[in-house]
C-alpha cells in the first residue's frame, strides 16, 4: 500500500513540475495557437471598446489567424531567447497585422471609429511607435499587448 501511495505521488509530483515548465515559447507560458490567439485578441481588452459586432468579429477572425501563422513563421527564424533578434523581426510582425487592421478601420461605424482613434492615440502614448490596436508598432518593452508596450527606461 505504501508503494503506491509513493508511485501516485511520485506521479503527482511529476505532472505539476512539467505542467510549471510551460512550453517553451513567448518566455515559458504557452502562447497558443494561431487561432486561439486570434479570438483572445477579438475578446482581449484592446478591442473591447471598439464593441464590435458579431459580423465584425467573423469578418476580422480569418485575417488575425493568417497574420499570426505568418508571424508565427517568423519567429521560428529567431534563434530561442534572443531578445534582440525578435526586436530585429518586430518591423515584419508589425507588417503581418497591418491588412487586418486597414480592414477594421474600413468597418468600423462612425461611433466605433471614435473609440479606435482614442485607443490608438492611448497605444501611442504607451508607445511612440504604435501604428494600430493589433499590434502595431515595435521597439517597446515586451510583455504587455502583444510584445509591445512603453519605451524601456534608460539604465543609469
Amino acid at each position: 500500500m505504501k508503494k503506491v501511495l509513493f508511485i501516485v505521488a511520485l506521479l503527482v509530483s511529476t505532472a505539476s513540475l512539467s505542467m510549471a515548465q510551460g512550453g517553451g515559447q513567448g518566455g515559458g507560458r504557452p502562447m497558443g495557437t494561431p487561432e486561439e490567439r486570434a479570438k483572445m485578441t477579438i475578446d482581449g481588452q484592446r478591442l473591447t471598446s471598439l464593441a464590435l459586432t458579431d459580423d465584425q468579429k467573423a469578418k476580422l477572425l480569418p485575417l488575425l489567424v493568417k497574420a499570426n501563422k505568418s508571424i508565427d513563421s517568423l519567429r521560428a527564424t529567431a534563434p530561442q531567447g534572443d531578445r534582440d533578434a525578435m526586436m530585429a523581426l518586430m518591423p515584419k510582425m508589425t507588417a503581418f497585422t497591418a491588412p487586418a487592421e486597414t480592414a477594421l478601420i474600413s468597418w468600423l461605424t462612425p461611433e466605433q471609429k471614435k473609440a479606435y482613434d482614442a485607443a490608438l492615440a492611448a497605444a501611442k502614448e504607451r508607445n511612440p511607435n504604435a501604428t494600430g490596436i493589433l499590434g502595431g508598432g515595435f521597439g517597446g518593452r515586451g510583455g504587455q499587448g502583444g510584445g509591445q508596450g512603453g519605451q524601456r527606461p534608460a539604465n543609469n
